[in-house]
């Protein structure tokens, strides 16, 4: 119940801040300026989308666990990279690539801001009532998301001149959105990029199936999470020994 409040909430939140707030600003910008602003308007509309757009994941990064989970983010980016590169995935080998990928998530919202001003700019999405500008807009979102979408997958596979000129923007805005990560937040990238493609990786094993129930403590312990770590319970044991060893020398 509460994920589905959550949810609610936060479509709520993206709808007001994202298309019903920059219409009612600039109807605002347009009143105070004795509504000669004529079709500079969409143009104002979309300007107000991208300052909110960019203030919003600003805030994002005053939280810690945000900017931890944007080190993440940069990972899951290195990673595919290096996957797509036909590397073998490895810490090392991943760490190399670049945190900035055309095909983000960051990249599609810049996309699909820009798309919509484009569409909101069409006659019949009116300026004569916010609430009915709203309501056009959001019956048009499916159109300016599927646009934004193509648009994505066609930059993901080409590297023109065209291509990057439209994708800088949003690739510019990873720089918000990712950060460089540690070799263990590559290590959590490369399971997860393996977990999620079993048929291109048949051999791979996931951690949590090492155990043969991971509620069993005994089972979990023994359980190495990633490649090239000491089993927690050999780390334990030799713990163990270091401290039998001290009582004895102290004995």
């Amino acid at each position: 119940f509460i994920m589905v409040i959550s949810v609610i909430l936060g479509l709520a939140l993206s709808l007001f801040l994202f298309i019903f707030l920059p219409s009612f600003l600039t109807r605002v910008i347009d009143g105070a300026t004795g509504e000669r602003l004529g079709l500079w308007k969409n143009l104002i509309e979309g300007g107000l989308k991208v300052v909110i757009f960019v203030t919003y994941l600003l805030l994002c990064l005053l939280m810690k666990d945000i900017r931890r989970t944007f080190e993440y983010h940069g990972a899951e980016h290195k990673s595919i990279f290096c996957y797509e590169a036909g590397e073998e995935l490895t810490p090392e080998n991943v760490k190399k690539y670049k945190r900035f990928h055309p095909r983000c998530g960051t990249s599609f919202m810049f996309v699909i801001i820009i798309i919509g001003i484009l569409i909101s700019s069409i006659p019949i999405v009116t300026w004569e009532n916010t609430l009915l500008r709203f309501a056009t807009k959001l019956m048009l979102l499916p159109l300016i998301v599927g646009l934004g979408y193509e648009f994505i997958m066609f930059a993901g596979k080409h590297d023109n001149v065209i291509v990057k000129i439209l994708s800088a923007p949003g690739l510019l805005m990873q720089r918000i959105t990712t950060r460089e990560p540690d070799l263990e937040q590559i290590e959590v990238a490369i399971h997860a990029l393996k977990s999620s493609m079993p048929e291109e990786f048949p051999d791979y094993v996931k951690p949590s199936d090492k155990c043969a129930d991971i509620n069993d403590f005994g089972a979990f312990e023994q359980t190495t999470f990633f490649d090239g770590e000491k089993d927690l319970s050999d780390e334990s044991d030799a713990n163990d020994t270091q401290q039998s060893d001290e009582n004895d020398t102290a004995d």
